[in-house]
């Protein structure tokens, strides 16, 4: 039976023009892009908190955490290129879909299971201090990646097989099911985000995996309806039966693919790999927003509401600036009740003006160290110091940023509830006396023997006392939250909230794109693909310099740049994606052969692959992070790194146009 008559059936049944087999993929689409998308957004933010954090993560650096999502986030638009060869030759993508879609599932389930390995491990989670929770979650990344290379490319070819080779209707179909894509991705960081980051971090992959199980049953219960036929695997060459149950075939028996691909085709797929190549350009800057936009949402922009906003939503923390600033100003005086030896040794004269010199305004602590400058690095009191000096720096900083969050929502500024330095280090010392009697009823619940003076029994009272120490801060964070006075307070919505923007303008503009491209089409003005190729980078790169700006606000308010920055920043990155991502789908759909047309389509995910590692190494190697950030013209905090992400596409963007005259005329469009 030939492929046109299995597509028949779903092609006759329609809905708002289309086949509703593709309302059907749609569905399918919008929950497993929720699922990758929901633990996107909380991937390099749970790599990055550390374990004594309210909502404790790995505690990894930003620059470890860059560049797992870089390997990550390449494997899974490098695997598509197997899956579609495997799907082509072996399974057909219906068989690949189920496959991958299970796989990402269980993926999911094996990232919200690493949190009960994590919880017993003492230091960041390495395979050496906690390899139960290091490799459950590794394998659980290969997981999604793996089903991710089963599922992406399939699917794809499965919404094209609805279409005949030239009906118009092909680019608004990749359009709509581009719209189901970011539905799932706008409400994915918005619901499993949210629950990551307020809640737990397992409870966020959790409902991403909950995500991908409603998706395969959708799939499985539409199917049989709506997509008979569609997705199984093509046979080649293959002889009609010359046989009176096969009348059918013998009549019209299936034409037999040619061994050797015609000069049309080789010109198409030269025009497929040209354009993937200049992929790499864009997407490598475009996964930024799961790498250093990502980060700069967390750290460098201001994310409070108005208490009238915030105060409607259930499950918002007051914030956390505010609480980070409390939760440092207890770390100081846990410092200072190991600095209370050292002051009673000093002179009672010294003592006076490290008091005073600790908690007057804008104190410089390099002229107290001065009190030390007798002590040998190493003594106890001049180790004392230096956490005295840390902590103390620490509660500054946050208290300060704190307070521009408290201006800027109309709020009077905080001061840092230290007055009394001597009051402060007997409450200290308190602090640390129930503190070591919360580890010796560790250690007695435990049954260990630990040999104090020995190294090993040392780390192991470490652990014991990281323990105690965070479970006091999340007693402490627990008891600020049920205190808050809705009046006074303000809020501070999640970090992955902004990743909700750029889904949310495509769901806005891609029906307007639509628009736009039909009227063009009429009129005969319609651009070329590879036009629309080097439009999307060029508008990309518009969106990075807005970035460019929001890194010098960020420097100048001391962390507090305003939410348009990244929001300008999201809306061009999103018009220059539906110039380039659904017309790229469409292209090779429509220009592949068909008998390479999965590898084909994983070809084209190759340079997501390439540009998706490149993302998380730009970040981690020229980021600001701990690696200082490249410097070539500002200076000053990440500036200079997003003018290069604004620089990059934008180079690409002009080499495209120039090619384009070229590319079309190799597309064979007319014949």
């Amino acid at each position: 039976m030939s492929n046109a008559k299995t597509t028949d059936a779903p092609r006759a049944k329609e809905f708002l023009g289309h086949p509703v087999g593709l309302w059907a993929l749609f569905t399918t689409e919008m929950w497993e892009r929720f699922c990758y998308y929901g633990m996107r957004a909380l991937l390099v933010l749970y790599l990055i908190s550390t374990l004594t954090d309210s909502n404790p993560g790995f505690g990894w650096s930003e620059s470890d955490a860059n560049k797992l999502y870089g390997w990550f986030t390449g494997l899974v638009y490098f695997f598509p290129l197997f899956g579609g060869f495997i799907a082509d030759k072996f399974l057909g993508q219906h068989r690949s879909v189920l496959l991958g879609g299970s796989l990402m599932a269980l993926g999911e389930f094996c990232l919200f299971y690493t949190e009960y390995f994590r919880q017993s491990a003492h230091a960041t989670i390495t395979p050496d201090s906690a390899p139960a929770a290091f490799w459950c979650f590794i394998f659980g990344l290969f997981l999604i990646t793996l089903g991710n290379g089963f599922f992406k490319p399939c699917i794809s070819v499965m919404v094209g097989e609805l279409y005949e080779k030239n009906d118009p209707r092909r680019d608004d179909a990749f359009n709509i099911f581009y719209m189901g894509i970011n539905v799932g991705a706008f409400l994915a960081p918005l619901v499993a985000g949210s629950i990551g980051e307020k809640v737990s971090w397992h409870w966020g992959f959790l409902t991403a995996c909950l995500g991908m199980i409603f998706g395969l049953t959708t799939y499985s219960l539409l199917r049989p309806k709506y997509l008979p036929n569609v997705g199984l695997l093509k046979k080649k060459n293959a002889e009609p039966k010359a046989d009176a149950e096969n009348a059918e075939s013998t009549a019209a028996p299936q034409p037999t693919a040619p061994s050797k691909l015609t000069k049309a085709e080789i010109d198409r797929v030269a025009v497929i790999l040209t354009l993937t190549f200049f992929c790499i350009a864009f997407w490598s800057v475009f996964e930024q927003a799961g790498t250093a936009l990502n980060i700069f949402a967390k750290k460098e922009t201001n994310r409070q509401v108005p208490t009238a906003v915030g105060g409607a939503f259930p499950g918002f923390l007051a914030n956390q600036d505010e609480l980070d600033a409390k939760i440092l100003t207890n770390e100081l005086r846990d410092a200072l009740a190991k600095l209370d030896s050292a002051v009673d040794a000093l002179p009672e004269e010294a003592a006076a003006k490290l008091g005073a010199a600790l908690f007057v305004k804008d104190v410089d602590l390099e002229t107290v160290a001065q009190l030390f400058a007798d002590s040998p690095a190493d003594s106890p009191e001049a180790v004392a110091f230096d956490a005295v000096k840390s902590a103390f720096n620490g509660a500054k900083f946050a208290l300060d940023k704190a307070n521009g969050a408290r201006v800027k929502a109309g709020q009077d500024p905080l001061e840092l509830p230290i007055s009394d330095f001597d009051a402060l280090l007997k409450e200290g010392k308190a602090r640390e006396t129930a503190l070591a009697a919360q580890v010796d009823a560790a250690v007695a619940e435990s049954g260990e023997k630990i040999d104090a003076e020995s190294a090993e029994g040392q780390a192991l009272l470490a652990g014991f006392r990281q323990d105690a120490i965070k479970k006091r801060q999340a007693a402490f964070l627990a008891d600020e939250a049920k205190n808050v006075d809705k009046k006074t307070a303000i809020y501070t919505f999640p970090t992955t909230w902004y990743q909700s923007v750029n889904p949310f303008c495509v769901v806005i503009f891609a029906p307007l794109f639509n628009i736009l491209w039909g009227v063009l089409r009429r009129r005969g003005l319609e651009p070329s693909t590879p036009v629309k190729f080097g439009i999307g980078l060029v508008l990309l790169s518009v969106a990075f310099f807005f970035m460019v700006g929001g890194a010098l606000h960020s420097v100048q308010t001391g962390g507090n740049a305003g939410a348009y920055w990244l929001l300008c920043c999201y809306v061009f990155c999103t018009w220059g994606e539906l110039c380039l991502s659904p017309v790229g789908l469409s292209m090779v759909s429509r220009l592949a052969p068909a008998r390479y047309a999965s590898m084909l389509m994983g070809v084209w995910f190759l340079s997501s692959a390439i540009a998706g590692y490149l993302s998380g190494y730009l970040a981690a190697w020229l980021g600001s992070g701990e690696n200082g950030g490249v410097s070539f013209c500002f200076g000053k905090g990440m500036s200079d790194y997003f003018l290069l992400m604004a620089l990059a596409p934008m180079v690409a963007g002009l080499i495209v146009f120039a090619l384009a005259p070229k590319l079309r005329k190799m597309t064979h469009e007319n014949e």
